[in-house]
């Protein structure tokens, strides 16, 4: 700008409005700058920051052509410029207001600028005329007659406008379109990626299954034969019949871990009420930690409502558990809460709450075991929960209750009567 600007003064005579655009140019200099010392500082860009920049450029646009012979001025299509870049980076709503501001400026520059002799000579005499007689008269403000009259400006400011409409609606849904499509790509590749971790894991604790079969095995003759020795107080007894139940629920869980893995076809989902489920996987769970305290917020509750699941579900639910239990021995709580089209299951605890970390990456990526000393056993478990959950079609969230503690949401769908009846 300060090249077309010695060009004006030195070749087309602009020296009256000379000092005047010099100021214009400075004072956006200025802000250029402090823009580019803001962008180094690595702050995050919101679009409203970004539709505000535009807009100043769009007025600093008004400003150096009022002064440079307002729509006289060849360049006056430059408003199109920052219309373009809002129209292909910014919500339809923001490129819209850009066009309005700029069709505006135009408009305006229509009826009152500065004018410039060379442009007014070097176009249209009848303009030159009009702007020595305003000029006479002591009105080079305007210049509305010799502006608003002449097909010729008012062609380009016709022009201007279509062009500007265009811009602003085409570009954006293009723009949108592109921008949808990108979201969609990173939203299957991160799919992609999960469904990846999800089948290492059961890779894994596949050969896991297979690997403890034998020292399971082993520990369950070394326990009998303890157990058949005579010389034994009641203490040990009472630690081999644990010990032999604890070995009992091991084999069944590995069986279960075995058939949820033949499970390959959503036919073998079984339709089960949501009470029924989730009573008898507290019953299966409570004896594994005997010293929880369980309340059954559920148990009086007239509740009607069926799901379909596997036996993955179950295991979500006490992977669930044991982190409630972890965090709040003393008291861990589960409701269930029915709406229109989904039952909500709810395990919450009085612990000291789940850290933001794992808040914002649990459904993510696995977390390490026992990362956080106020989080015990949020790790693996957890991650397969989430999975699990979201194979069945429902949501897992957590969030720190304001009273302490914190709770976590199983979102499910609910059969609904037709599909039961099938």
């Amino acid at each position: 700008m300060s090249v077309a600007a010695f060009y004006g003064y030195v070749y087309l005579a602009i020296q009256a409005q000379l000092f005047a655009v010099a100021v214009v140019i400075f004072l956006q200099a200025l802000i250029t700058l402090a823009t580019y010392f803001w962008l180094k500082a690595n702050v995050v860009v919101t679009e409203t920051q970004f539709s505000a920049q535009l807009i100043i450029d769009v007025l600093f646009i008004f400003a150096l052509a009022y002064f440079t012979g307002g729509a006289t001025n060849p360049f006056i299509s430059y408003f199109l410029v920052p219309l373009s870049i809002a129209a292909a980076t910014l919500p339809r709503g923001h490129a819209a207001a850009i066009a309005g501001l700029s069709v505006t400026a135009y408009s305006l520059l229509l009826f009152t600028y500065q004018p410039l002799d060379f442009f007014s000579h070097a176009g249209h005499a009848s303009v030159a005329i009009d702007h020595q007689q305003h000029l006479s008269h002591g009105t080079n403000n305007t210049s509305e007659a010799a502006a608003i009259f002449n097909p010729h400006y008012l062609g380009m400011w016709f022009n201007f406008l279509v062009s500007a409409v265009l811009i602003a609606w085409f570009v954006s849904r293009m723009a949108e379109t592109l921008r949808a499509q990108e979201n969609a790509i990173n939203q299957q590749r991160e799919q992609q990626l999960y469904d990846e971790q999800i089948l290492s894991i059961a890779t894994l604790a596949a050969g896991t299954a297979h690997e403890l079969g034998t020292p399971i095995n082993s520990l369950s003759l070394l326990v009998d034969e303890m157990a058949s020795e005579e010389a034994q107080s009641d203490d040990q007894k009472a630690d081999l019949a644990l010990m032999k139940s604890q070995i009992i629920q091991c084999r069944s869980s590995l069986k279960k871990l075995v058939h949820t893995a033949q499970q390959t076809q959503p036919g073998e989902k079984a339709a089960i009420h949501i009470k029924a489920l989730i009573s008898a996987c507290i019953d299966h769970w409570h004896p594994l930690r005997p010293e929880i305290v369980v309340v059954n917020l559920f148990a009086d509750k007239k509740i009607d409502a069926v799901i379909n699941c596997d036996e993955s579900l179950s295991q979500a639910l006490t992977n669930l558990l044991n982190n409630a239990a972890n965090a709040s021995p003393e008291f861990v709580a589960v409701d269930i809460q029915q709406h229109s089209n989904n039952i909500h299951i709810i395990v919450s605890n009085k612990g000291e709450g789940i850290p933001d970390s794992i808040l914002q990456q649990f459904s993510r990526q696995p977390l390490h075991e026992r990362r956080d000393q106020n989080s015990p056993g949020l790790g693996f478990g957890l991650f397969l929960s989430n999975a699990s959950i979201h194979r069945h079609g429902g949501q897992l969230s957590l969030r720190n209750l304001e009273q302490g503690g914190a709770e976590a949401v199983i979102q499910l769908p609910l059969i609904t009567a037709e599909a039961l009846d099938d």
